[in-house]
């Protein structure tokens, strides 16, 4: 909260008066470099809540004003919300409370989802109310998240565009034929719509690209267009729904990708919001079973990996399941000798 010094306090000094003075200019001098340099940094960070109280006070705009504003542009939103967006009371998650956020970022001088993008998945109610929270920003989940930006940028889009849509579950399949070589990437993912959007991107890098990926199969979505960063090995694919979604909506996506049989042998998933549930099944050609199957955990790329070995069933499938995951990189990995 902004504070301001007393003026309650009488003297009768000249000397105390020019100090208070000269005091109250340096304060007034300074405030708004610091307001905007802890700006900055909650702009990158979060939390909303103070990024946004952070913008109101560098725009010197009170909330009767913001609320003129937000009611002329025809995305109301009263006082009373402002104030507990402010304070972390709550947090807008409607549609319109949506709306208003956005036309606030134009108010207050701000880049285009420079707040919206702080606020990450709808907090979850009901059945889900003690889901784990967080998120894992691109600078923690990727070891070059510079790539990731420039192969995104591509299709005109930033890293948060990857959270457009929110994974609630998360299925995989992974298939090593009989070569030892990665074949498929089969996923199927229930996801639900931050904000009103008509496409879903994925990421995805190796070590050993080879080229576009393929999508022989997919329902729910088809395959739009796809862009690559070489020297980090990422590639960017853009899935086109069925539908536009409006914010707070499901869908499910299901679709086969074809990496170009890549010998890696290990996937990993980055879980960067909230999911419910997250399973990976890696199934191998019959005769060839790995020596030893692991899985691994790590909340970002610069911390070492909890390790657990994995069962290779019946079925030549070993599993990774995880309920009310945290956020954080998820792997599986298989060594042949």
């Amino acid at each position: 909260m902004p504070t301001t010094a007393s003026n309650t306090t009488a003297t009768s000094s000249a000397t105390a008066t020019r100090t208070s003075s000269a005091t109250r200019s340096t304060r007034t001098t300074a405030d708004p470099e610091s307001t905007a340099t802890r700006l900055a940094k909650a702009l990158r960070t979060g939390p909303f809540s103070l990024a946004l109280r952070l913008a109101v006070r560098q725009s010197g705009l009170s909330l009767d004003r913001l609320q003129s504003h937000l009611h002329s542009r025809g995305t109301p939103a009263s006082k009373t919300a402002l104030s507990y967006w402010q304070h972390g009371h709550t947090r807008p998650e409607r549609p319109e409370s949506l709306l208003a956020v956005s036309t606030l970022e134009e108010i207050l001088g701000l880049d285009p989802e420079a707040l919206t993008s702080l606020l990450g998945p709808r907090r979850p109610r009901g059945r889900w109310l003690h889901h784990r929270s967080g998120t894992l920003p691109p600078d923690r989940a990727w070891a070059r998240p510079d790539g990731l930006a420039r192969a995104l940028a591509h299709l005109d889009a930033r890293p948060e565009f990857l959270h457009h849509l929110s994974r609630v579950a998360s299925h995989l399949t992974i298939s090593v034929d009989a070569d030892r070589r990665l074949h498929s990437i089969t996923h199927h993912h229930l996801l639900r719509a931050e904000r009103d959007t008509d496409r879903y991107l994925v990421a995805f890098r190796s070590d050993h690209p080879t080229g576009p990926l393929q999508l022989p199969e997919s329902r729910g979505c088809r395959p739009g267009r796809q862009r690559a960063d070489d020297t980090t090995g990422f590639r960017v694919l853009e899935l086109l729904l069925d539908r536009p979604l409006r914010a707070g909506e499901l869908t499910v996506l299901d679709y086969t990708v074809l990496p170009g049989r890549l010998p890696d042998a290990e996937h990993t998933v980055r879980i960067g919001q909230a999911v419910r549930d997250l399973s990976v099944q890696v199934q191998f050609a019959p005769g060839n079973l790995p020596a030893r199957v692991v899985r691994g955990y790590r909340r970002s790329v610069g911390e070492p990996d909890t390790v657990a070995e994995l069962w290779v069933g019946a079925s030549r499938t070993a599993q990774l399941t995880a309920v009310d995951p945290a956020p954080g990189i998820y792997r599986v990995r298989w060594d042949w000798s």
